[in-house]
């Protein structure tokens, strides 16, 4: 079963790997794990102590994730 979380909007509606990494890649840090077919996204504090892992099947759904989490943040 798989799993929707309605609080979280969709993605954009086409977005790629280097866009996804050009626009959070400097407060993410991006992957793509071929094995699986996922993109993950890795969000450490600045004293190493939290991380945030963030991971999804298209780099669209993971950008909408990620804006919704960068909002959430502030």
């Amino acid at each position: 079963m798989r799993h929707h979380d309605p609080t979280t909007p969709p993605g954009p509606g086409s977005i790629t790997g280097r866009e996804l990494r050009q626009k959070y890649g400097d407060r993410w840090d991006i992957a793509f794990e071929p094995e699986l077919q996922f993109w993950s996204a890795e969000h450490r504090s600045a004293d190493g102590r939290q991380r945030r892992f963030i991971a999804e099947r298209t780099p669209a759904v993971l950008a909408g994730k990620l804006a919704a989490a960068e909002s959430a943040a502030q």
